[in-house]
This record gives C-alpha cells, structure tokens and sequence, in this order.
C-alpha cells in the first residue's frame, strides 16, 4: 500500500512481478538448506508463538467490535458450537461434525442466526452477479501500464524478505502439528509455490500471496493435513472465486462471527509454538531468547501504537 501511494500502482504491480520471480529463484536454487541452522526449533517456535499473539490482537479486535452485546453473542455462540462439536460430541457422524466445526459454526450462527436477526446485509449480496470471470491484467501489464521502478522493487523485495521468514516457520508448525519431520525440501518448494503463486497474482490483478498462519491453527483443530484435501478445497477456492456473490455473503455476516473463529484459531497457533518451545533444553541461554523475545515482539508495538514514541 505505501508503495503503491508513493510511487503509484504500476510500480506496485512492476515489483509484485519481480518479487515473485525472485522467490521463485530461491525456491529453485535450493539455497534455503543452507539458512535452515538458522532456523531451529527454538527460533521458529518464538516466531510461531508471536505471530500467534499478534494475530490474536486483531481476533479480539472483531471478536469485540462495538463491544455490543450482539457481538459477544455472535463470537460466543460460534466459539461454544465449534467446543461442542469438536470436544462434547466429536465422534458424532462419524467425526465429520468434528472435523467442519469450524465450517458449521460459521455458517449456522453468521448466516443462519445472524440472518434471522437482521445482522446480515442481504442488500450487499443481492447487488453481485453470480458468476464472473477473472481478467489477464486488468490495471495493465509489463510494457503496457506496469512500471519497473528501482525503489518499488527493493521496498516489495523487504516485504518478500520477510513473508519468506514467515513462511519458514509456519511449515515448521504445520510439519509439527502434522507429525512430519521437517526437511530442506519443504522450504524449497514451499517459497517456489509462494513465488509462483505471487507472479499469477499479478498477472490477474490481485496482490502477493504467502502461507496464512490461521490455517495452521485450522490443521491442528481438525487434525486433516492431507494435501489431497488441500487440493480439493483449492478446487473449491477457485470455483468460489468466479461466483462475486459468494464472497459478499462472507462480507455480509458480522465480522464478531469470523472473530470467534479467529480466536480458537490462534490460539492453536500458540499451542504449536509452545510444542517447538518444548523441545528445546531448558536452559538458561534458551530461557533468556525466549523470553525477551516474547516481551519484546509484543511490548513494542503497543509502545508505538499509543504513541508513546513521540517522546524521542
């Protein structure tokens, strides 16, 4: 966004292309086994742990809303219906209950109960079609529109930088979530996907693309890690995307709806990191990187947002 604002969005979409061939480089070099020792367990579960407490800010932040009764109403009553199903009855139909409990929780209370109540903005999904196809490079394209700026690109580039180390230690989570053993060739394919993601992105008009983190607290719910899986629901992904309407409906329901959901899910983040945390000897150099790290990932951006900084 400051890129596009600054330089405008033909330089934004310019760097977003070379971005993405970059991490597809990276990926293909197979230069990441070599930074992999800079990744231990103790390193990615801190990295784990803080991206979890900083996405369960803003969790809380829709969970709360208003803080109107209603939305505590909506937040609960999805975080209680995903408890029951998942750890009151999760054997029920054979564990699919448990399994889509997040799914069903969404559903039933942001568009049943929600809808029920008046909370849902119908007039917003009335007004979409319901189909729509993409369109190749809608705001331009290289040597049409697209501009290939100096500044742009080495300002995206830090941004690709630091989705790359974030990316590392959320498959370290999910390999620990899922039992797998962590290897070299989970980065390398990893950021050759992320990069490649990134250029398709750009070709269609969207923004750079990178691992979210939630969907590791959403493996360890369900306890489903299969890539057949994920492949199917990239199916549905993509399905999901040529109908507008769809995506209103999610923009339709009270936002406390998906706060709920975001709750429970980053809470499981945590628990993934604290379970690389466990691994480690606790001694007192580890004991030391863990907590000042902690205190300072999360003390920091509270003394910038209140502003406290102005000072100096």
């Amino acid at each position: 966004a400051p890129v596009a604002a600054q330089m405008g969005a033909a330089a934004m979409w310019g760097g977003i292309l070379v971005g993405g061939l970059a991490e597809m480089l990276i990926g293909a070099s197979r230069m990441l086994k070599f930074l992999r020792r800079f990744f231990p367990p103790l390193v990615s579960g801190v990295v784990i742990i803080c991206i979890g407490l900083a996405l369960g800010q803003v969790a809380v932040r829709l969970l709360v809303g208003d803080g109107s009764a209603v939305n505590f109403g909506f937040g609960g009553g999805v975080i209680a219906l995903i408890f029951l199903l998942q750890i009151r009855f999760p054997h029920l139909l054979n564990g699919v209950m448990g399994r889509g409990a997040i799914f069903i929780a969404i559903w039933v209370v942001g568009i049943g109960i929600a809808g029920v109540l008046g909370e849902v903005n119908w007039e917003l999904v009335a007004q979409k079609p319901w189909f729509g196809w993409p369109q190749f490079f809608p705001y331009g394209g290289p040597g049409f529109g697209w501009e290939f700026v100096l500044p742009a690109i080495l300002a995206i580039m830090a941004g690709y930088l630091g989705s790359m180390v974030e990316s590392l230690g959320d498959y370290a989570a999910t390999c620990a979530v899922a039992g797998e053993t962590y290897r070299a060739q989970h980065m390398n394919r990893g950021i050759f996907a992320e990069g490649l993601g990134c250029v398709v992105a750009a070709v269609f008009g969207g923004l750079p693309c990178t691992s979210y983190t939630q969907n590791i607290g959403i493996i360890a719910t369900t306890r489903v890690a299969s890539r057949f899986v994920v492949q199917i629901a990239a199916v549905i992904l993509m399905l999901y995307g040529l109908c507008p309407k769809f995506g209103a409906l999610l923009v339709a329901m009270p936002r406390s709806v998906l706060g709920g959901v975001f709750v429970l899910v980053c809470g499981m983040i945590v628990l993934s990191g604290i379970r690389l945390l466990a691994a480690a000897p606790a001694d007192n150099p580890n004991a030391f990187l863990i907590g000042t790290t902690l205190i300072c990932a999360n003390g920091i951006p509270l003394y910038v947002q209140f502003g406290l900084g102005k000072a100096w």
